[in-house]
């Protein structure tokens, strides 16, 4: 059987800057503003082999080769940030160099007919906003306003739709309450303060971009994670319930109900920020959007836990199907289509307040392909699995009306996955990028991949 997507529809492909350009050599360079993330990857003893961005896939040199690589894929939309710590010099100046740099990478994209979405905060905080509180000091928020307007006012020409945020749950919820990323913080309090603060910058890079012309498009990303009940017992419903609004409700209700859900804020109590309704009404911006970016890669199971501050913990059953990292993507017969529950509630829950149309701008699959230094393509066939599996999840929303107009894959090449380094088991990409030389293999995903984008047809 074939599936056929509309003309129009998006097919494209998704990074991040800092996790490809090679941090090191923007240090060397453009004297860029050093991350959090150098600083937590040398200090925390959090990231996989104390691992730095500092190589990145060298994007800073190799970035012709790779504008190659995606027109023999058949890209013509590629998502990618700007980062506010190379934009910007520590005196609020812009950096010449770092404009000079992107410029030249947006102009040979353009030429080469590829269609630029930029993430504007991709979690590449300056290291010392990161000591004055990051996330959780009230006055960084007009850091990413500032960067907004520097970016829109020096490339705005290349840049067909801006993404503000990406992923503010793992920036904050992640960041500062878990303590898996940069600052690695462990703090509820801290945690919502942070959250907020990220919404709030939300709110005011909306407001400085949309002053600068009518026509521009802005949008946003949020990670989404649909919850499913261990069981029918009362307890375990109400679990998956707190884990909707703590992952997914507690970002999207402010951004277009204009306040956070009830239920949670219950929860919470003591630890819930200071909000002002001046506070909510800057926040309130999903009915201005362009469109609203989901990224999403795999559901969560949970039973109820009088232990945890959320009252749930998750449930990973034996024999699930999983990525390398112990994500479980399919949990049969509990949820096979976590994409598509996740689309159908997202939209049925925003449509009457302004939630025009979607894109899938994160979907992928870790999986451990080494390369043998021989093979021309290495076999990837469980990433194939992942990637199709989910596209048809896409399409069966676009049959049943929910207006999907995009899918951006993660990622184009293996790069800096975060707290888990150059991890094997961590790499996500379509193109293998050997460690020692840099050298770019394709995987045969990426032949797969640009199939379905040269004929939209997606073969079951």
């Amino acid at each position: 059987m074939q599936i056929k997507f509309p003309p129009k529809f998006r097919f494209g492909i998704a990074d991040a800057d800092l996790q490809v350009i090679g941090e090191d050599n923007t240090r060397k360079y453009e004297n860029s503003t050093p991350t959090m993330w150098s600083y937590f990857a040398k200090n925390s003893g959090k990231c996989y082999k104390n691992q730095t961005s500092g190589t990145g896939v060298d994007r800073y040199h190799r970035w012709r080769e790779d504008i190659e690589i995606m027109k023999k894929m058949g890209i013509k939309h590629y998502r990618t940030s700007v980062s506010m710590s190379r934009v910007l010099k520590k005196n609020g100046e812009v950096n010449s160099q770092a404009i000079e740099w992107y410029t030249q990478y947006f102009k040979a994209l353009k030429t080469a007919g590829i269609t630029i979405y930029a993430t504007l905060y991709h979690w590449e905080l300056p290291q010392y906003l990161n000591a004055q509180g990051g996330w959780t000091n009230r006055k960084n928020i007009e850091y990413l306003e500032k960067h907004a307007k520097a970016v829109a006012q020096n490339l705005g020409e290349f840049i067909e739709e801006y993404f503000i945020l990406n992923e503010p749950w793992v920036s904050s919820i992640l960041s500062y309450y878990f303590g898996v990323h940069a600052p690695g913080e462990k703090n509820l309090k801290g945690a919502l303060l942070a959250a907020h603060n990220l919404l709030l910058s939300l709110g005011l890079a909306y407001k400085a971009l949309s002053s600068l012309g009518k026509n521009i498009k802005i949008s946003t990303v949020f990670n989404s994670e649909p919850a499913y009940a261990y069981s029918t017992d009362p307890k375990d419903v109400l679990a998956a319930k707190y884990a909707d609004g703590y992952f997914n409700r507690w970002f999207m209700d402010p951004m277009f109900l204009g306040k956070y859900p009830s239920d949670m804020v219950k929860l919470y109590e003591n630890n819930m920020p200071k909000i002002s309704q001046e506070d909510m009404k800057l926040i309130k911006v999903g009915s201005k959007l362009y469109s609203f970016g989901l990224n999403y890669y795999c559901g969560q199971l949970v039973k109820y836990s009088e232990k945890s501050d959320l009252k749930f913990e998750k449930i990973i059953k034996k024999g699930s199907l999983t990525n390398d990292l112990g994500w479980p993507i399919f949990l049969p017969p509990l949820y096979q289509e976590g994409l598509y529950d996740m689309l159908r509630q997202v939209y049925h829950s925003y449509k009457d307040y302004g939630l025009r149309r979607i894109y899938i701008t994160e979907n992928g699959m870790a999986q451990k392909t080494p390369w043998d230094g021989k093979s021309k393509i290495i076999s990837d066939e469980r990433r194939i699995h992942y990637l199709r599996e989910h596209i048809r999840q896409v399409y069966k929303a676009i049959t049943r009306g929910i207006p999907v107009e995009g899918y951006f894959a993660w990622t184009l090449m293996d790069n800096y996955e975060w707290a888990e380094g150059y991890r094997p088991e961590s790499c996500f990409g379509l193109i293998h990028v050997e460690r020692k030389t840099m050298k770019r293999v394709w995987k045969k995903s990426a032949l797969w991949y640009k199939q379905l984008i040269n004929t939209y047809v997606l073969q079951e």
